[in-house]
């Protein structure tokens, strides 16, 4: 009988380990509340402005910020930095891109031969809202970022998907592309992707991929400034500047390639701005890309109930009318 009580409390001890073993991921207990969206007196809308690939220590990380110096000096002092901003899942193209609208880690080929499991906002947002597709829009310069316009979830779907145009050979036509897109339709919802920054790095060549990220630093100061102008989305528009994935450090292979878990690869850059977006402000604490869809779904009152990030709730101003903490 003792031997039998013995091996029960053993066996319970065990268990008890293993499900401290299996414990979810941690995060700073700021994160741990989920904040209300209150009534607002503005409709907001939001632009993700995804610059691919940008190493951190090039660029938000550098302590002159040589070549991020028109974001530093323009749109720096308005927004919130986050600065431990990570992607903790495969650091690729179509795996961060997907991860921020999906708000779940997408382990997928990077090829963009397969669509997401999970709802992305664009379907989150349509099925919602009823919008039509000009409403979310999807634009950048890699044909494959189209994989991530909708999910094979069959609530969701192609019929909720994003309106997509993906085949920019430049920058320049990106931005072209997507101010063409806010001025003819006024979509919510956007993401646009921004492929150069990370194609002159993978060519080796150093200066190029130096050059190309002070002209994406250029066309995000210069996408902020149309929607400020634009009745239809001044004061009323959300606009994150992030990546998908850095680069590799030094001690990892530099900067020409990306895909592990080193810090280049995982240090993403996060930059908020909006109408109760804290300004010159700095949050420290962790955040990671499945944070960005459970946050703009907040914003723009629509269900993501997939989603596994946590509202980033620092980078509002507390006595916000908008974000009640």
């Amino acid at each position: 009988m003792r031997r039998s009580l013995g091996l029960r409390c053993a066996w319970v001890a065990i268990l008890v380990a293993m499900l401290v073993a299996c414990e979810p991921e941690t995060f700073p207990t700021s994160h741990d509340s989920t904040p209300t969206i209150t009534p607002r007196t503005f409709d907001a809308k939001v632009v993700i402005f995804v610059i691919d690939g940008p190493r951190y220590q090039d660029s938000f990380g550098d302590p002159l910020h040589a070549h991020v110096g028109d974001i530093w000096s323009q749109l720096r002092p308005f927004g919130t930095l986050c600065s431990n901003f990570r992607n903790q899942g495969w650091t690729l193209t179509i795996p961060g891109h997907s991860t921020m609208l999906t708000g779940v880690w997408q382990y997928l080929p990077n090829d963009g031969s397969q669509r997401p499991p999970n709802p992305t906002l664009f379907e989150y947002y349509r099925k919602a809202t009823g919008a039509p597709a000009t409403e979310a829009v999807l634009v950048g310069g890699k044909p494959k970022l189209a994989a991530c316009a909708y999910s094979v979830d069959p609530a969701y779907g192609a019929a909720f998907g994003a309106s997509v145009d993906v085949t920019a050979t430049t920058d320049f036509a990106t931005y072209d592309r997507l101010i063409n897109r806010l001025d003819a339709d006024h979509p919510h919802l956007v993401m646009a992707s921004f492929s150069q920054v990370d194609q002159k790095a993978h060519s080796g060549n150093w200066s190029a991929y130096l050059r190309q990220m002070e002209i994406v630093d250029s066309l995000a100061v210069l996408t902020w400034n149309h929607l400020q102008a634009d009745p239809e989305y001044a004061g009323q528009t959300y606009m994150f500047i992030t990546a998908d994935h850095g680069r590799h450090d030094d001690a990892h292979g530099g900067f020409q390639d990306h895909g592990d878990t080193c810090d280049g690869c995982t240090h993403v850059i996060f930059l908020a701005l909006g109408p109760d977006i804290r300004a010159d402000y700095d949050v420290t604490n962790l955040y990671t890309q499945r944070d960005v869809c459970t946050t703009v779904g907040l914003l723009l009152r629509v269900p993501t109930p997939q989603t596994n990030g946590f509202m980033m709730s620092e980078i509002f101003v507390p006595t916000s009318t908008g974000i009640n903490h």
